[in-house]
């Protein structure tokens, strides 16, 4: 069984799906790759899209009613990619976001990609003190962590959870993306792979494909980890995370000259 915890199947309220054909043909390409349950998690407060809990709700309620019109037999739950911003500790405690999972233990949190906020471990912090799990989405494209990955580990050791992207790993973004997520699997700074899925061409599923990968560079045991984590985050549960491993820290330049 196949959770995915990272989608933009809702039409025309980001960047993802456009239309209900579009986003019918995106739930049947999730179908034929395994995904049973799916969790629909649009943009919010990222700069260019707001979407409110009690909007989304009702779009993915409509949504699933469309699905089962069309024999498309998925199950969609509504969430949130909520960017971290000077709004995210407001917007929580007026219980305006969604979580992954009915309990309200765990949100999907997006850093913009060039950076990590300078508040955001304070931010992350407050949240691990009561009792919430932050996941970070797609840490291997975000420029600082990426070329920092003791910054991850810093936010895996505080609590934090990190999701890799399945296009990423599976090489549809190029190889560079392949190393970055590599590394954090490898130092077991990764606990999730999820679509992000916007586009049946441009950014599709790549669960197979990604999941197939796991499976050869780190054997099914690796593979039955990540599930059982999605498994875990969709239902509440707690997670039974393998121990990060530090990696070097960055070197630091001097004057430019090394």
């Amino acid at each position: 069984m196949i959770i995915d915890l990272h989608s933009h199947l809702i039409p025309g309220v980001d960047d993802g799906a456009q239309t209900i054909e579009q986003s019918i043909e995106l739930a049947r390409q999730a179908i034929d790759e395994g995904v049973e349950y799916m969790v629909l998690t649009p943009h919010h407060r990222n700069g260019k899209y707001i979407n409110y809990k009690a909007d989304v709700l009702e779009a993915v309620n409509t949504l699933q009613e469309s699905y089962n019109q069309a024999n498309v037999n998925l199950k969609v739950y509504a969430s949130q990619e909520i960017r971290l911003t000077e709004k995210f500790l407001d917007d929580l405690y007026n219980g305006e976001l969604l979580s992954l999972d009915a309990a309200g233990k765990y949100y999907l949190i997006e850093f913009p990609s060039d950076r990590v906020p300078s508040n955001a471990k304070q931010v992350l912090q407050e949240l691990i003190d009561d009792g919430i799990t932050p996941v970070i989405a797609h840490p291997e494209r975000n420029h600082e962590l990426s070329s920092n990955l003791h910054l991850l580990y810093e936010l895996v050791q505080m609590g934090c959870l990190s999701q890799i992207t399945t296009s990423s790993y599976s090489g549809y973004y190029g190889e560079t993306l392949v190393s970055n997520s590599q590394q954090m699997i490898q130092h077991n700074l990764a606990h999730i792979l999820a679509s992000d899925v916007h586009h049946m061409k441009h950014r599709p599923m790549n669960v197979q494909s990604a999941f197939e990968r796991l499976g050869q560079e780190y054997g099914q045991e690796t593979v039955q980890y990540f599930k059982d984590n999605a498994r875990d985050i969709f239902n509440g549960d707690r997670l039974n995370i393998k121990k990060p491993i530090q990696p070097k820290k960055p070197r630091k330049k001097w004057f430019g000259l090394f």
